[in-house]
């Protein structure tokens, strides 16, 4: 469904990606994981073009991002960032509800049909009871639920997620995760990046662990955390219990 080759990218004169390739089959929850400034957030941005790689390139369903009008990308990618935030007042109805803006013609009204896809996406994720409250009202754990709810309002097949459990306390990041695999089940490919190795382990089927821009692995979630890896990219030792991971910082090397 995805793949990406040989994408570089650079800010300011600094690399922030370099020779990514990876490929992302369609119906399954991929995570990206590593260190603080190790280029997650770039990745995403580059994949839904937000960014424009300088080098490489990224295809989705087999044809070239960069050929795409902006309309028909946004159809079929959805981000959702990460601890977006809003100053002003917006109804969470009328921000899920712009989720539809990509398939409507210009000054085009919404038809019953977008009407019914608003609505679904808000049942999706709990929160139509949330429907004429402002975002600026919400709690973090309500207000990443209704940023899906747009994003699945697009009906876009593949959905990006910036940190979607980061500054949440454990029961909205497990209520977050567990979403994910409900869409899953829909058909919809995730890729989200993730903080918490535990809950990339426990939720996600494949690992792109990245580190200082480039890839370190891709591949399967189960083999990915071996105590080399998590040492050299992480800087942490690793003690398994039951289904956790259990990690102490190392010493800092004189």
């Amino acid at each position: 469904m995805l793949e990406i080759k040989h994408l570089f990218f650079s800010f300011g004169g600094q690399q922030i990606l370099r020779d990514i390739t990876a490929t992302y089959e369609a119906g399954r929850v991929h995570a990206l994981v590593g260190p603080n400034g190790s280029g997650k957030t770039t990745l995403l941005k580059n994949i839904c073009r937000i960014y424009c790689p300088q080098e490489g390139q990224i295809k989705l369903f087999g044809r070239d991002c960069k050929t795409m009008g902006r309309r028909r990308l946004s159809s079929l990618v959805s981000l959702v960032p990460q601890n977006p935030k809003v100053n002003f007042p917006i109804s969470v109805y009328d921000l899920v509800m712009m989720g539809r803006y990509p398939h409507l013609k210009r000054f085009q009204a919404l038809k019953n049909h977008d009407r019914e896809v608003v609505e679904r996406a808000l049942q999706s994720t709990n929160t139509a009871h949330l429907r004429e409250r402002s975002l600026t009202e919400l709690s973090g754990g309500e207000a990443q639920l209704v940023l899906i709810a747009r994003a699945l309002a697009t009906e876009a097949a593949l959905i990006l997620l910036d940190e979607p459990t980061a500054s949440l306390d454990i029961g909205n990041s497990l209520a977050i995760m567990e979403l994910l695999l409900e869409l899953k089940k829909q058909g919809k490919t995730i890729l989200t990046s993730v903080h918490d190795l535990n809950l990339a382990r426990r939720f996600c089927d494949t690992m792109t662990i990245l580190q200082n821009g480039g890839i370190y692995y891709h591949g399967s979630a189960e083999k990915a955390f071996t105590r080399v890896a998590l040492k050299e990219v992480f800087g942490v030792s690793l003690a398994e219990s039951a289904d956790l991971l259990e990690f102490q910082s190392l010493p800092v090397e004189s």
